[in-house]
C-alpha cells in the first residue's frame, strides 16, 4: 500500500475541519491573553520585566501546540496501540514503518502548519494593533522572525518525546501530561524577558536532537512489538 493511500486512511480519522476550527478558537484565545498581558505589562511601568508582545505571541502558540501534538499523537498511536485497534491497520499487506510514519507525517504537518499560521495571524494582528493602541509595546526584527520559525520546528521535534514516554506503558495520559512538562520546563520559563529554554538556538536544535532520538527509539519498539489480542 501506498504512502499516499496510508495518509488518506489515517486522515479519515481526523475531522479536519473541527480541528482547524478548534485552532482558530484557540488562536482567539491567544490572542486575549497576548492582550491582557501588554495592557498588564504597560500599565505596571517599570515594576515588572517588560516582557515584550513578540514573545508572549512565541510562547502561548509553543504551549498549545505542543500539548495539542501530544493529544493527536495519544490518539493516533497510544490509544491504537494499547486498545490494539492498530491490529485492523496492521493485518493489511503494508510496511509497519510506512503506516507509522504516515500517522507522524499528519501530525507533524497539522501542527507545522497550525503553528506557522497561528504565528502569523497573531503577529499580523498585534502589528495593526500597535498602530492604534500605544499600550501595546510590539516590534519585531529579522532575526526574531528567523530564530521564531527555526525554534518552532525544535519545538514540534521536541513535541514527538512524549510518544517515547507514552509507548512506555500504552499511557494516554502520559502522553499528554509529558508535554505539559516539557511545556513547563522548556518553553514556560526561562529569562526576565518572559522568553523560555526554547529560544536559545544551541539549547532548542539539542532538545530537538533529542525528541527525533526518543521518537525513533519509539517507532522501533512499535516495529518490533508483537501485537496479540
Amino acid at each position: 500500500m501506498s504512502m499516499k493511500k496510508l495518509v488518506s486512511i489515517e486522515l479519515k480519522k481526523i475531522d479536519v475541519k473541527k480541528y482547524c476550527f478548534h485552532a482558530l478558537l484557540a488562536n482567539v484565545g491567544i490572542a486575549f491573553l497576548v492582550l491582557m498581558t501588554s495592557f498588564l505589562t504597560a500599565m505596571s511601568g517599570g515594576d515588572v520585566p517588560q516582557i515584550t508582545t513578540v514573545t508572549v505571541i512565541d510562547t502561548l502558540v509553543k504551549s498549545v501546540f505542543i500539548v495539542w501534538e501530544s493529544v493527536l499523537i495519544a490518539n493516533l498511536i497510544i490509544e491504537e496501540f494499547r486498545s490494539k485497534t492498530v491490529l485492523i491497520l496492521f493485518s493489511y499487506p503494508l510496511d509497519r514503518k510506512k503506516a507509522i510514519v504516515s500517522k507522524l507525517l499528519i501530525i507533524f504537518t497539522l501542527i507545522f502548519a497550525s503553528m506557522i499560521a497561528s504565528q502569523v495571524f497573531q503577529n499580523v494582528l498585534f502589528l495593526s494593533l500597535n498602530q492604534v493602541l500605544p499600550l501595546i509595546n510590539y516590534s519585531i526584527t529579522l532575526s526574531e522572525i528567523g530564530i521564531t520559525f527555526l525554534t518552532t520546528v525544535t519545538s514540534i521535534l521536541l513535541g514527538m518525546l512524549p510518544m517515547y514516554v507514552g509507548m512506555l506503558n500504552k499511557s494516554t495520559v502520559a502522553t499528554v501530561v509529558s508535554s505539559i512538562a516539557i511545556v513547563s520546563l522548556t518553553v514556560s520559563s526561562g529569562g526576565q524577558d518572559g522568553s523560555g529554554l526554547i529560544t536559545m538556538i544551541p539549547v532548542s536544535v539539542t532538545m530537538g536532537l533529542i525528541g527525533i532520538a526518543l521518537a525513533m527509539t519509539a517507532i522501533k519498539k512499535m516495529l518490533s512489538e508483537d501485537i496479540v489480542l
